[in-house]
């Protein structure tokens, strides 16, 4: 009776500890598991983080892009404004599938007045450049004032400021009689690339085509003599360059007293 005893707590020993030894993996899975969780929720959380800096440094660099812009809006004369608003809604209906181009030969100046330009085949209502071949400084001057005058905002102001030319052809006062709302600035210097800087301005809706020489030209001491010159900056002569201009005249006003006592001399004769 003992003995059977003894085996049965003996077998009911081992299967406990059989039952014990099988439950082990069991749990193991489990925190094996949920260690798995964990470790996918930190990576999770640390991706969301990581998404969250880009979109956030995406936000900060489209402010800061946008900040820009204001920023270099705000620097902008009134006047610079004007054109650039212009331009924006002309150079918009390169977008439009609507829009049909209409091109024609476009003069534009280089940075350099002295420096050749370019001649444009674009499109006159957006600006759109289908080909170009440089072109000269003069003829491009007077072209792309003609333009600025064509493409002015309404009742408008276009500023010329030039240190090489003296001079309009036909083209710019045709661009004026065109647009009689545009009125023109012009600042220039007194002997084209030296001398007084001097500035007039030709009213909006002036009778531009008569102003023409017969060669087809207006020239900035004209038209500011007739619109009112004014001095914007007196040139300053050191004594070298007003001793050099007083040889000069001398020189010229004896060349013609000999050039008189010439013909006096041969008329006499004769």
């Amino acid at each position: 009776m003992k003995k059977s005893k003894l085996i049965i707590k003996r077998v009911v020993a081992m299967a406990i500890a059989a039952a014990m030894l099988l439950s082990l993996p069991v749990k193991g899975s489990v925190a094996y598991a949920e260690t798995d969780n964990k470790t996918e929720t930190v990576t999770s959380s640390e991706e969301t983080d990581a998404k969250t800096e880009d979109t956030d440094k995406e936000k900060t660099d489209e402010e800061a892009e946008k900040d820009s812009t204001e920023d270099q809006e705000e620097e902008l004369s009134d006047y610079d404004r004007a054109l650039k608003e212009a331009a924006d809604a002309r150079h918009a209906l390169q977008n439009d599938p609507n829009h049909v181009h209409h091109y024609r030969w476009i003069a534009r100046m280089n940075e350099s007045e002295s420096a050749d330009g370019t001649i444009n085949y674009m499109c006159e209502e957006c600006d759109k450049v289908w080909y170009f071949r440089p072109y000269p400084a003069f003829y491009c001057f007077q072209g792309d004032i003609a333009r600025q005058i064509e493409v002015a905002p309404e009742n408008f102001t276009v500023k010329v400021k030039t240190s090489l030319f003296i001079t309009f052809n036909k083209q710019v006062m045709e661009a004026l009689a065109k647009r009689p709302d545009v009125s023109l600035q012009v600042s220039f210097l007194r002997n084209e690339y030296k001398g007084d800087r001097l500035s007039f301005v030709i009213p909006a809706g002036e009778d531009t085509m008569s102003l023409l020489s017969e060669e087809g030209y207006a020239g900035f001491i004209f038209l500011g003599n007739k619109y009112g010159m004014t001095v914007e900056v007196k040139q300053e002569t050191n004594e070298a360059e007003a001793q050099e201009a007083e040889t000069t005249q001398e020189v010229q006003t004896e060349e013609i007293k000999t050039d008189s006592d010439k013909t006096t001399s041969y008329t006499t004769q004769s």
